[in-house]
């Protein structure tokens, strides 16, 4: 007992102190300073010295890694070329021609690569790869970029728990096979390529068993099931397709009913399991979660064939310490922290029937889904329990069949697809709520909560429960109706989008929604493909097309709290500002569309818009027209037009005692046309035309408005180089303070009242010259 508890200590400890290490905040610090304090129940003897002198020995262990991470971070920038040995199946080229990968430069350091291809060959090179090769060329080395708006995906952060902080975009390449150096070497090779060869097998299969074999039996980067099941995600279905514990205990039962069947001894089929856990934890790309099932599975061989029994709680404390010791990151990733909260409360259900069991482990993870996608479905519960019995005993056995016997494929692949339709369509029934992003203290709580529960009596748990009831209401509505306004500028790359959310949120208004802008003429190549239903390929078309509406305004509203937008209003029919208005109208209750008189009858809006209406109430806006629950005015255009840049929604108001202005890409003489018929109208924050182009921002207009802030909202290294130097003149002159999504990343104005300030998400212009 007393064993299990220094452990089990040592590994929280241990993984608040790597976490703080990692990534300071006021939740890491706040359990840094607090868990410590558990060690001295271990009592005041020599195993509380022994157990401080292993935890400030791991402590300096990883102050040492975040350091040399924060030296790879802080690498300057250059120009030359760079070697780097890349593994097969860590490379993917599209039909457009880019390669994407990792790999290891002559300095053991790993490295994410770009490089467009310029014709055929050189696609269908790096297409046909299928063993390890050099790829040697000219290469700008810069540092990952962070999440340049709040709620957005840390790819930054992601890459850095991986250990990768730098990328390198080649001009072009050279590629040279490479012979392997040593013994170690060449059986790492040697799996890659066995990985590889899978890989090409499983995109053979129809689907859904192609994406099911590739998730399950590979852990592969190819696998498309979360695009074309997205209601994986959303009935938090996740864990049972990330590679993890449950299906290394399927492995390791059907290797075991396989060797009892051949009557092979226990001690041997141990043993072999012993030799095939690594090798199958490499084999699928080393995922850190299934780390943490390998190290559990060696403990338990080791303790079963050497007579030492190693209670459950020491297994769990010993694949935590083992995985803090090679990813010290762990508890700083989704997966990590749901896969040792799971595996930790599963130990204690032992007691409880099937049905209780789901129940409370779907409120040990409920907090740590929240904290990362900021809703949560009401058939996520039932969902889990159902499915979780249905994939163990039919789906990974269909996969398993399916990919390996020949002729069984089809048979196999129709009891996948009846179990992938049924998740489809529970996760189309209604019940997804919007809570928003909790404080950290709620966070905490609510994941303690549980525990507190299973340890209390039952009147102790009435009450308890009606707590977790009351702080989780209170924590919504803190979320959802917040004393202060904002009017954010989205940095959504070359385009424009911004939300205004009213105190206490009286009403939501988006302007413009961003979309992926097209240079040049479409570049298309032959490459492998899957092979796809119509459905897929329209679907997988249309994510083609998509801006970064849905990792960017998406997790931002949701994280708001926010399910439903009072006013969508498009400025104008260009695709950088209605793009991705189809990604805003399929996933949010929009009430009413604004746009521009006459964009109704253009093919833009035919296209784009129309057909993903539902039951919203469209309006073609003058200025005569009044918006109901929508706290702007519009002030242009005038009359009817065709919708193009001279016939931008103009939009006043007045917000923190300041008046505001944004136009989408209104022109100068739209300018001017508005300084003559509302004379008495002066902005104080004008979001400048045409993302700051020289073609708006009239000299003689802001000289009578003189504005006081200017927001610029453009991509960076844009290639019709916004803003232009003649609008930041115009600025400099009327001594403007000037906001810049390209280097400040989102720009909020928070306002109450008649007060108001700016909030950027990014602080260091320097970081800014990176780009993904």
């Amino acid at each position: 007992m007393k064993g299990t508890r220094f452990f089990f200590l040592l590994a929280i400890i241990w993984g608040t102190l790597a976490s703080v290490v990692y990534l300071p905040n006021e939740l890491t610090i706040f359990l840094a300073l607090l868990v410590p304090l558990f060690s001295f129940t271990l009592g005041w003897n020599r195993r509380l010295f022994s157990f401080w002198l292993l935890t400030a020995s791991f402590f300096l262990y990883a102050l040492w890694g975040n350091n040399r991470l924060n030296q790879q971070t802080h690498q300057q920038e250059e120009n030359k070329t760079f070697r780097l040995l890349v593994q097969a199946d860590q490379v993917k080229v599209n039909e457009e021609g880019t390669v994407s990968g990792r790999g290891v430069d002559e300095n053991g350091q790993k490295l994410l690569f770009f490089y467009r291809c310029h014709n055929q060959a050189e696609v269908t090179k790096f297409d046909l790869l299928r063993q390890p090769v050099k790829i040697t060329g000219p290469a700008e080395r810069k540092t990952i970029m962070p999440a340049t708006n709040d709620y957005q995906f840390d790819f930054k952060q992601f890459w850095r728990s991986q250990k990768v902080t730098q990328q390198l975009s080649f001009q072009s390449v050279e590629i040279q096979e490479v012979e392997a150096e040593n013994l170690w070497q060449a059986f790492y090779f040697k799996v890659h390529q066995a990985h590889k060869t899978a890989e090409l097998f499983a995109n053979r299969l129809p689907n859904p068993l192609r994406d099911y074999s590739l998730s399950l039996l590979l852990g592969s980067k190819e696998s498309q099931l979360y695009e074309h099941n997205p209601q994986i995600a959303e009935l938090g279905l996740i864990h049972l397709f990330a590679l993890s514990g449950l299906h290394v205990s399927f492995f390791l039962t059907a290797i075991q009913w396989l060797t009892r069947s051949l009557r092979i001894t226990r001690e041997v089929s141990d043993g072999l399991i012993a030799v095939l856990l690594p090798i199958f934890y490499l084999f699928t790309g080393a995922p850190v979660v299934l780390f943490r099932a390998l190290v559990a599975g060696e403990i338990r061989i080791i303790s079963r064939n050497f007579g030492r029994p190693v209670p459950g709680i020491t297994v769990w404390s010993g694949s935590l310490l083992l995985s803090l010791l090679v990813y010290s990151q762990v508890l700083l990733t989704m997966g990590g922290r749901l896969s040792f909260a799971l595996t930790f409360a599963i130990l204690q259900l032992g007691h409880m029937s099937y049905w209780k069991r789901g129940i409370y482990l779907s409120l040990v993870t409920f907090p740590i889904i929240l904290a990362h996608q900021y809703a949560w479905n009401v058939w996520q519960t039932l969902a889990n329990l159902i499915a979780v019995p249905v994939f163990s005993t039919v789906i990974l056995p269909a996969t398993l069949l399916g990919y390996f016997i020949p002729g069984l494929d089809r048979v196999m692949n129709f009891a996948v697809f009846l179990f992938d339709k049924t998740v489809e369509t529970v996760g189309k029934v209604p019940g997804q709520i919007v809570l928003g992003a909790f404080p950290w203290p709620s966070l905490l709580l609510l994941f303690l909560l549980p525990w507190f529960i299973l340890a209390a009596n039952k009147k102790v748990k009435g009450l308890l429960c009606g707590f977790g009831l009351l702080l989780l209401m209170s924590s919504h509505l803190l979320v959802r109706f917040p004393v202060n306004g904002e009017w954010t500028t989205f940095d959504i790359g070359q385009g424009d989008a911004a939300v205004l959310i009213e105190p206490r949120r009286r009403s939501v208004t988006l302007i413009d929604t961003g979309g992926k802008v097209s240079f040049g003429p479409a570049v298309s190549y032959k490459v492998r493909q899957q092979p796809e239903s119509a459905s897929e390929k329209k679907q997988r078309t249309l994510k083609k097309q998509e801006g970064l509406a849905r990792n960017v305004i998406l997790p931002y509203l949701h994280a708001r709290g926010i399910s439903r937008i009072n006013t969508l209003a498009l400025s104008h029919q260009d695709q950088d500002h209605i793009g991705d208005a189809r990604v805003i109208l399929k996933n949010f209750k929009v009430d009413q569309l604004v746009m521009p008189a006459g964009m109704g009858s253009l093919p833009a809006y035919q296209k784009k818009i129309r057909p993903y209406l539902r039951g919203t109430k469209v309006i073609e806006a003058t200025d005569q027209t009044r918006v109901a629950s929508c706290p702007l005015k519009i002030v242009y255009p005038f009359e009817t037009g065709t919708a193009g840049n001279d016939d931008s929604l103009a939009w006043v108001g007045r917000l923190g005692g300041k008046n505001i202005y944004t136009a989408g890409d209104l022109d100068q003489a739209g300018e001017k046309k508005i300084l003559e018929k509302y004379p008495g109208f002066a902005p104080d924050i004008v979001k400048f035309g045409h993302h700051g182009s020289k073609t708006s921002t009239d000299e003689a207009v802001f000289a009578r408005w003189q504005p006081s802030v200017g927001i610029v909202s453009a991509g960076r290294n844009s290639r019709y180089g916004h803003p232009h130097r003649e609008t930041l003149e115009v600025a400099a002159r009327e001594k403007m303070i000037v906001y810049n999504t390209q280097s400040q990343g989102m720009l909020r104005y928070v306002y109450q009242k008649n007060h108001g300030h700016f909030e950027v998400t990014l602080h260091d212009p320097a970081g800014l010259k990176s780009t993904n």
